[in-house]
């Protein structure tokens, strides 16, 4: 047993190395793409493995540890910034996501912390029939407009609001998981766009993801008002389809400088990936971003305060 713990020691730091440079070639296949989304996991496993080469002093096993943290730290220091933690800035409204678990039927979890947090707009994704029922019934008064379109396994991409809203039929209809929609607040147009994409796994999943991603750009390129895409994307931020979609709709995420804020698998931390986001236009800014409590999915919301760009004094949050 003790050979081949330390077998499996010495071959470690390249199994780390290989699979931090595979994730580089997501381009080429979507397994290849999925090795991307765990370089905060690459960097923790690459601190221990050279902290314990370090001890036994073995140079290899130390030198090819240290390429792997330097190769991950590059990647992911910037995500644990939380210098815009705490700021002073006044919000004009708030964003509550949450992708609630189609298989989960106990819906007053998510209820209380819509309560708790009183966002102006709601995105859920993976609601089901009955979830909407329920978020019509007890959150009618609150929250009076709603709609809703099928994404995956007919699950539902639900938004609700405080405030009147017209949908763009043609793009919230185009491709399937995304909902566009046009509001006012405080007087100012504001363009929603919230999205489940597809999960990955299987090819054909894994380019509907792309091409909702795609689409979603196309849109925000279209905008000349303030714009923000908010959902479960299934992808990130190290992903080279993420980075696309990044240069090409010109978005800023809303975590970034607010710490990296993981949302799934909210049941096992050590695999915690940020693949929920919320994504701005140049004509927003983020107040706050920040995880909400486990509410019995296998994600966890999120909570995004926004206020427009040029508004200096907001009698806002």
């Amino acid at each position: 047993m003790v050979r081949l713990l330390k077998r499996f020691l010495v071959l470690a730091p390249w199994g780390v190395l290989v699979a931090s440079l595979i994730g580089f070639a997501g381009k080429y296949s979507r397994w290849f793409d999925h090795f991307s989304n765990f370089r905060v996991q690459y960097l923790l496993l690459s601190m221990a493995l050279l902290v314990y080469f370090l001890v036994k002093k073995q140079r290899a096993g130390m030198a090819i540890s240290f390429v792997s943290l330097l190769l991950n730290a590059w990647l992911v220091v910037n995500w644990f910034d939380t210098s815009r933690r705490n700021s002073d800035l006044k919000a004009d409204f708030r964003i509550f996501h949450a992708n609630v678990l189609f298989k989960n039927l106990d819906y007053l979890p998510v209820t209380k912390q819509i309560q708790e947090e009183k966002p102006d707009f709601i995105s859920i994704n993976e609601a089901t029939p009955a979830f909407i029922n329920h978020f019509r019934k007890a959150l009618a008064e609150e929250y009076p407009y709603t709609f809703y379109v099928v994404a995956k396994n007919n699950t539902k991409v639900l938004v609700g609001s405080r405030t009147p809203f017209v949908v763009d039929s043609v793009a919230s209809f185009g491709v399937k998981g995304v909902l566009k929609l046009t509001t006012l607040v405080k007087g100012k147009p504001l363009i929603i766009i919230a999205c489940h994409a597809y999960n990955p796994l299987v090819l054909a999943d894994f380019e509907m993801r792309n091409e909702q991603l795609k689409q979603m750009a196309r849109l925000v390129k279209k905008q000349i008002n303030p714009t923000l895409v908010v959902g479960d994307l299934n992808i990130t931020p190290w992903s080279a389809f993420y980075e696309d979609f990044i240069v090409e709709s010109g978005l800023i995420n809303c975590r970034q400088g607010f710490g990296l804020n993981p949302t799934w698998p909210s049941w096992f931390f050590p695999m915690w990936i940020p693949i929920d986001h919320c994504l701005i236009n140049n004509q927003l800014e983020t107040a706050d971003f920040r995880v909400g409590k486990y509410n019995k999915s296998d994600h966890l919301p999120v909570i995004i305060d926004l206020r427009f760009i040029d508004s200096s004094t907001s009698s806002g949050r």
